[in-house]
C-alpha cells in the first residue's frame, strides 16, 4: 500500500503552499480593508465625506444662464441682430456650457462676490477675476463631429483633412451656432 500512495507527498506540499498563500491572502486583505467598507454597499462610506470636503469645480448651466443670456455669443454676434437665447438659438442646447469651457464653480463664485462687493459700496477692479475660457481647440470639436462609423448621418460629422484646408473650425463656425455661413443665407 505505501507505494500507492508515495507521491502524495507531493501533493500535500502544494496544497500547504496554496493554504498558506490563501490565509496571507486574507490576513492582508482584513489589514487593508477600511473600517467603514461595507457599511453602506460595495463601498467605503467614508468616501461621501471625502467627496464633501473636495472644493466644488462645477457651477452647473443655471449658474451660466443667470448670467449670460443675450451676451454669451459677444464676438461673434451681429450688433443688429436681437440678443441670443442660450437654449432657443443654441444648436449645442444638449451640451452643458462646462461640457466645453470646462468646470466654471471658480467663475460663477467671483462673479457673485464682485455682484456682492459692488453691492456693499466696496471697490472691485474692472477685469479682475479669471475669465471663462474660450474653447479654441479643434480637438474638442472633432471629439463629436469626427466621422466615426456607426453615428447617424443626420449628426454633422467631418473627415479631418477634407475638410476646411486644415483650417480652425472657429474660422468657420461658431460655436454656439455652428452653421456655416453659406448655411444661414
Amino acid at each position: 500500500m505505501r507505494g500507492r500512495f508515495q507521491h502524495a507527498t507531493h501533493i500535500v506540499r502544494v496544497a500547504t503552499v496554496f493554504a498558506l498563500g490563501l490565509l496571507a491572502f486574507l490576513i492582508a486583505r482584513s489589514a487593508a480593508t477600511p473600517a467603514d467598507f461595507g457599511t453602506l454597499g460595495f463601498y467605503r462610506a467614508g468616501a461621501i465625506d471625502d467627496a464633501k470636503a473636495r472644493p466644488l469645480a462645477y457651477a452647473g448651466t443655471a449658474s451660466c444662464v443667470q448670467c449670460h443670456v443675450g451676451k454669451y455669443e459677444s464676438e461673434y454676434a451681429d450688433p443688429a441682430a436681437p440678443p441670443a437665447d442660450l437654449v432657443k438659438d443654441n444648436r449645442h442646447v444638449a451640451l452643458r456650457c462646462e461640457a466645453c469651457h470646462g468646470p466654471l464653480a471658480f467663475h460663477a463664485i467671483e462673479q457673485t462676490q464682485k455682484e456682492q462687493d459692488k453691492k456693499a459700496g466696496r471697490e472691485v477692479a474692472e477685469g479682475s477675476g479669471r475669465a471663462v475660457p474660450l474653447v479654441e481647440s479643434d480637438r474638442l470639436c472633432l471629439t463629436c463631429h469626427r466621422q466615426v462609423p456607426g453615428r447617424p448621418d443626420r449628426h454633422p460629422q467631418v473627415i479631418v483633412g477634407d475638410h476646411g484646408d486644415n483650417d480652425k473650425c472657429q474660422s468657420c463656425h461658431r460655436p454656439h451656432r455652428p452653421r456655416t455661413d453659406e448655411d444661414e443665407g
